[in-house]
């Protein structure tokens, strides 16, 4: 009973939330849905540019550092020591082609995966009733 008698006293407590009233963060500015993809696209593409070109500078600022390590073995007469996750991250470098994230992201995608994964049950399935009801 108290808990209906609160209900009754805070008007906003058992409303449901109604779409398009109070401080949605979504602005209209005039521009078509056509128009706020282009932007958003054109946004997606400037912040990877910018990556790129941070991992470029600190790519070649490793290169700067690694000449001078170079330097400092063989004046001591050190061996350089192997990594294998160094030459792992030189493979997955960009080379600039695109088909090769679409496949990374696909493979990174649920519903590809399970879209996959149920096309291959639907061919399995087929194939064994292809195999037990053979006509004559």
């Amino acid at each position: 009973m108290a808990g209906m008698m609160l209900k009754m006293m805070n008007p906003m407590g058992s409303m449901p939330s109604v779409p398009g009233v109070g401080d949605d963060k979504k602005e209209d500015d005039g521009m078509t849905r056509e128009e706020q993809q282009e932007q958003e696209r054109l946004r997606q593409e400037a912040i990877k540019q910018a990556e790129r070109a941070r991992h470029t500078k600190y790519k070649k600022q490793e290169e700067e550092r690694e000449v001078i390590r170079q330097g400092i073995r063989d004046k001591y007469n050190i061996e350089k020591p192997v990594n294998d996750e160094e030459e792992e991250e030189d493979e997955d470098d960009e080379d600039g082609f695109g088909a090769r994230r679409k496949e990374e992201e696909e493979d990174d995608d649920p519903i590809i995966q399970a879209q996959k994964m149920a096309e291959k049950h639907m061919n399995d399935a087929k194939k064994i009733a292809e195999e037990k009801c053979v006509l004559q």
